[in-house]
């Protein structure tokens, strides 16, 4: 038999009993519940959330998202443009493009009902496209500042709303040629496309340049912009106004096809304002016709005329072919190079002084002093006044201008007479009033200037006015200054302004067509200053083909000339002769 002991140990390995077995379980069980609970505790608070999220806070959600949906501008804002005063030519404005993320409408007909009436397109197309289920659909593009931002308050999270900046031209076709644009190509024309770098912000800027909190630009201030740049333009607003007012009053008036007003400084050579029509609106560049771009003042030749006559004359008096006392014998023809050249009314003159012969417009005399200069100094001296290369004025685009020479396969003997009154021979309108600058800039051509200053990133950096050339000494300069005083006084009446001595030329041109000129189309111009003596501004305009009597320059571009000099003493309040000093311009 087993000890007490065995047994012992032999009780110790057997299985428990009932009751052990079933607190085993139980334990287990209460377990088993409690993970349970846990699990299901945090399925339902899943659920609770996921359904908040989806349906009780959905809006909130969509709120918040909603700020994502005004997406940033794609490109960098540009520079702006002013004028010589400050005043804004060029700036970008913002327009928005409006799409919609339509799987994340709530309500297609609400949110179509705020929208419609915004954008201008019928409820129920919006109600069509926002029932979709696609993630972007556009569906306005254009849209002005003001309606971007009602859109934007609507706080709606389907709505994506983007800005979009746009080239502005706030005065419209005001100084169009002259501002020009840049498309989307990265082309275009003006100082739009030959300032492109700096208004992009592609010049880095110069820190030793002095910097501008405020910058005071005629009569205002005005505050630069700190991250960008400003091209300040030697134009002034208001005369580029009155220029471009008064050639349209005489393309009506005289039933011209065209025509360009120049107005400068001749001391600094600042254009203060280049009008040109036809014009066009820069705002509207892309529905405008493409042969409208280019600018008539800079890129359009054409033969001076008898404006041509004062180079001439200049020129042999300069290099002393003929005297200042000079008296010519007029006969009303000469021959030259086996050509008659005759007076542009057939008649004669008899004996005649140098601003009776600029004063009457006598082809002859000016013909015949042109021999005594001979054409390798004529030549010379044309190229002086810059004649026959661009003026660089920084408009891009710009024409040479022609100029004959022996040996070029195209002069003929002939020319030595009809070039010297602005025959045979071609310019644009900045090298033609360009040139005019030597007589009341003791003989120097001025470099013509358009823009005037930078402020790049706050740092001011301004242009100087300098030097084009030398091109007759400063006496001859004087005395040519006289003389063209004395021409108006003598035969160009519709230039004289009472109070002020004015001083000026006439011309009307001839138009070349193939195998001569056309019998009744003229090139009108007159090129003047005022007041004598002490200068203000010079004008040039030139009017393409007018009609009738007008096709003379002394019927319809002096007298235009004439009408804006008046405007332009009254606006910087210039006093007749005589006064006290006037402040120039």
């Amino acid at each position: 038999m087993p000890t007490t002991e065995t047994r012992g140990r032999a009780h110790k390995g057997s299985k428990p009993s009932g009751a052990a077995e079933q607190r085993l379980h139980a334990r287990r069980r209460r377990r088993i519940y409690v993970v349970l609970a846990v699990s299901v505790g945090v399925a339902l608070l899943l659920a609770w959330r996921l359904t908040y999220w989806q349906l009780v806070a959905r809006e909130q959600v969509l709120r918040h998202r909603a700020v994502a949906q005004v997406r940033p501008a794609q490109q960098p804002p540009r520079g702006t443009i002013r004028d010589r005063n400050g005043y804004l030519l060029a700036i970008d404005t913002t327009e928005y493009k409006l799409g919609v993320s339509a799987n994340l409408v709530a309500h297609a007909e609400s949110l179509a009902r705020e929208v419609a009436p915004l954008i201008g397109r019928p409820e129920d197309e919006l109600v069509e496209l926002f029932s979709r289920n696609d993630a972007y659909i556009p569906i306005a593009a254009g849209l002005p500042y003001t309606v971007g931002q009602a859109l934007i308050n609507l706080n709606n999270p389907a709505l994506v709303i983007e800005p979009v900046l746009k080239r502005a031209y706030p005065n419209g076709p005001l100084a169009a040629h002259v501002l020009g644009f840049v498309n989307e190509a990265g082309t275009g024309y003006g100082v739009e496309r030959t300032m492109a770098k700096w208004l992009d912000g592609q010049v880095p800027p110069n820190t030793d340049a002095p910097a501008a909190e405020e910058i005071k630009l005629g009569a205002r201030p005005f505050a630069p912009m700190r991250e960008g740049v400003d091209i300040i333009l030697t134009l002034d607003r208001n005369v580029q106004f009155m220029a471009e007012q008064e050639l349209a009053d005489a393309i009506a008036r005289y039933d011209a096809e065209g025509g360009t007003i120049i107005v400068m400084d001749p001391h600094t050579g600042d254009v203060l304002a280049m009008a040109n029509w036809p014009s066009y609106d820069p705002n509207q560049y892309a529905t405008t016709p493409p042969e409208l771009f280019a600018n008539p003042a800079t890129a359009k030749q054409y033969e001076p005329g008898s404006v041509f006559k004062a180079i001439t004359v200049a020129s042999a008096l300069d290099s002393g072919a003929i005297s200042p006392n000079l008296v010519y014998r007029d006969t009303g023809v000469i021959e030259v190079g086996g050509r008659l050249i005759r007076n542009w009314d057939g008649g004669s003159r008899g004996l005649i002084t140098i601003s009776e012969i600029l004063g009457y417009s006598v082809n002859t005399a000016v013909a015949w002093i042109n021999l005594q200069l001979g054409v390798e100094r004529f030549v010379e001296y044309v190229r002086r006044f810059g004649f026959g290369e661009p003026t660089n004025l920084g408009l891009g685009e710009e024409a040479s201008g022609f100029i004959k020479e022996p040996g070029d396969g195209l002069w003929h003997p002939s020319d030595v007479g009809t070039n010297a009154f602005g025959q045979g021979i071609a310019v644009t309108p900045i090298q033609m009033i360009d040139a005019y600058t030597a007589f009341l800039n003791d003989g120097v051509v001025v470099q013509p200037r358009l823009v005037k200053a930078v402020v790049n990133h706050g740092h001011l950096e301004e242009t100087t006015p300098r030097e084009r050339s030398r091109a007759i000494a400063p006496e001859t300069a004087r005395f040519m200054q006289e003389v063209l005083v004395n021409a108006v006084e003598l035969g160009i009446e519709n230039a004289r302004i009472e109070g002020y001595r004015v001083g000026g030329k006439s011309g009307t041109a001839e138009v070349p067509i193939p195998g001569g000129y056309h019998p009744t189309d003229t090139i009108a111009s007159f090129i003047g200053f005022v007041p004598a003596g002490a200068p203000k501004f010079l004008i040039l305009v030139k009017l393409d083909k007018p009609k009738g009597v007008y096709r003379w320059g002394s019927q319809s571009a002096a007298p235009t000339f004439r009408r804006l000099a008046r405007r332009l003493l009254t606006y910087w309040n210039v006093p007749p002769d005589g006064s006290q000093t006037a402040q120039r311009p």
